[in-house]
């Protein structure tokens, strides 16, 4: 029976929509559009041996929260050898745009400002964390671990894994 669930750990709740035994059907809004960490999706990898993603948008420099939350997931997924079983309008290895160093956006403006570093200098450009460098190396970690989860072999991990 399809159902709702909540989980409830660390005086925090996770309520999921639609789930039937050991398999989770979300959405990418569900799982990635609010405040969720790597404990949250743990949680997911401890009581669920299939996770449907569903309606993955394409993720650019303008959705990195959206971004790092879903590297998050699909990390803790991989590491547990869950299930996963994805859609998106895109193929898996076109989720990620290639952000451009050239856009500084609102988030990365009060950083250098906290740190009180300035958009203009030439130092300020090379920093990894402005430059995108690190979240794109992310990126492709992921999508090299969701075409690994598409394998036959992963998919059995699961069972030798879980025994």
């Amino acid at each position: 029976m399809v159902r709702p669930r909540t989980f409830s750990y660390s005086g925090r709740n996770l309520t999921l929509l639609k789930t039937c035994g050991h398999v989770a059907d979300c959405t990418f809004a569900e799982l990635c559009d609010r405040p969720l960490a790597a404990m949250d999706y743990l949680q997911l990898s401890q009581h669920f041996h299939t996770v449907i993603i569903r309606d993955i948008p394409r993720l650019d420099q303008n959705s990195k929260g959206q971004a790092r939350r879903f590297i998050t997931l699909v990390d803790t997924l991989y590491d547990n050898k869950v299930r996963v079983v994805c859609s998106s309008d895109v193929p898996h290895d076109r989720i990620f745009e290639r952000w451009s160093p050239d856009i500084i956006n609102k988030e990365n403006l009060t950083l250098m400002d906290d740190l009180g570093l300035k958009e203009k200098e030439a130092e300020t450009k090379t920093i990894n964390i402005f430059t995108g460098e690190e979240e794109m190396f992310a990126c492709d970690r992921t999508v090299s671990r969701l075409t690994q989860m598409m394998t036959s072999d992963y998919w059995q991990a699961y069972d030798q894994v879980h025994r």
